[in-house]
């Protein structure tokens, strides 16, 4: 990545985790974590939708609303990765 001035440059350097450094353990943890969050970022919002959409609202409203519980819990995402990260240590 370059900088506005001319002969400095400057690199970025990713931090690399290695291959011999991840336990079956950690694994499973990820896998586990990952699938909860899924789980919870899409279930709510797509029975809010379906829910409202049956009971005869307007189809964009009830995409809205449904998007939005979706966003808001993509706000706390943070909070609750690591919360299931305890409940499944």
């Amino acid at each position: 990545m370059e900088t506005g001035r001319a002969g400095s440059k400057q690199t970025l350097k990713f931090g690399i985790q290695r291959y011999e450094n991840l336990t079956p353990e950690l694994l499973t943890k990820s896998v586990w974590v990952s699938t909860a969050l899924a789980m919870i970022f899409a279930l709510p919002p797509i029975a809010i939708f379906v829910g409202l959409y049956e009971t005869g609202m307007n189809i964009g409203i009830a995409a809205g609303i449904g998007f939005g519980v979706h966003f808001a819990t993509l706000a706390f995402a943070k909070r609750i990765a690591s919360m299931l990260g305890k409940l499944f240590d």
